[in-house]
């Protein structure tokens, strides 16, 4: 009891609105009570614990051109037999799949032609909806299974997975970046964005990442539940939403730059793409150890946290 209201006061911890904070300490004391319902139990996400695999392998421009065009398909409807066909051409295979009693479409890898390319699932919902992104799914504790739990709950139209490490060993046995879905500019992700930037312009794309308070270098950082940024140097109405909703909830929810100066996403490649097609639809999502625990758990912070996250437009 001792060590969750610790875990509590982190999150409830900075200035808010005081009912919130004692409805939020509540809530978190009976974390042990809710972790039957951990999204580990969900067949979504023990799809991507399937779908993983050690290594990686580049497209070629071909291919993500194909990719892309694929992609747009998918969010308009990905089940026809001629996106299978294509689909199955690249390496991949389209399926319905049943999750909280919705049913979700899923482009992942064929079993013997994984190449830690992605894994992508599409939700039965209407145009406008953001869509999630997890790209350190595998590194970032508890992010992959997060954003599966969040899309199966909330109104999300569609999410994306990494299904390989951030870095892994090349054929010289040497540990290489680039298998970082958030920084490489060459991979599915970006053709899964650029799709979604066509096909869904009014939809945000949410990427969550998790962060480490110890290794920040600002005392605002150390402190920090989660950051939010757009990837940029400026703030967009997206961040900022996100950044007003989150701070609703639990202290010391930062917008970057003006109230953390570090975690500010500018290198993020997908962040990068969108703003070459002229879109402000990104927004990078880091969250703290805690929080990536007790999402993981509660399905009551989890629906709070993703009704901040499914009204955020750009």
């Amino acid at each position: 009891m001792t060590q969750n209201f610790q875990r509590a006061r982190q999150l409830t911890g900075a200035p808010g609105p005081r009912w919130c904070r004692w409805v939020w300490l509540i809530v978190l004391l009976a974390g042990p009570a809710l972790a039957a319902a951990a999204p580990q139990k969900s067949p979504l996400n023990r799809l991507l614990q399937d779908s993983q695999t050690p290594n990686y392998q580049a497209p070629t421009p071909d291919e993500l051109n194909k990719a892309e065009y694929l992609f747009r398909q998918a969010f308009t409807g990905a089940a026809q037999p001629a996106q299978r066909a294509a689909w199955a051409a690249l390496g991949f295979t389209v399926e319905r799949i049943t999750d909280k009693q919705r049913v979700f479409t899923v482009i992942r890898e064929q079993p013997n032609r994984r190449q830690g390319r992605g894994l992508y699932i599409f939700a039965p919902l209407s145009a406008g909806a953001p869509i999630l992104q997890a790209p350190h799914a595998l590194d970032d504790k508890h992010t992959g299974s997060i954003a599966i739990a969040l899309l199966t709950e909330g109104n999300f139209i569609a999410g994306a997975w990494s299904t390989a490490p951030r870095r892994h060993e090349n054929e010289e046995d040497e540990m290489v970046k680039d298998s970082d879905m958030a920084h490489q500019p060459d991979s599915y992700f970006i053709a899964f964005s650029r799709a979604a930037a066509a096909a869904q312009p009014a939809s945000a794309i949410l990427q969550l990442h998790g962060f480490s308070n110890a290794k920040r270098k600002t005392e605002a950082g150390r402190r920090a539940t989660a950051i939010i940024s757009a990837g940029q140097r400026q703030p967009t109405p997206a961040a900022e939403q996100l950044a007003g909703c989150l701070r609703e909830l639990f202290g010391y929810a930062l917008l970057y730059p003006t109230e953390v100066k570090e975690l500010g996403a500018l290198t993020n490649q997908i962040g990068h793409a969108l703003r070459a097609l002229g879109r402000s639809s990104f927004v990078h999502l880091e969250m703290g150890p805690t929080l990536r625990e007790h999402l993981n758990t509660d399905p009551n912070l989890r629906q709070r946290v993703g009704a901040c996250l499914a009204k955020v437009r750009p």
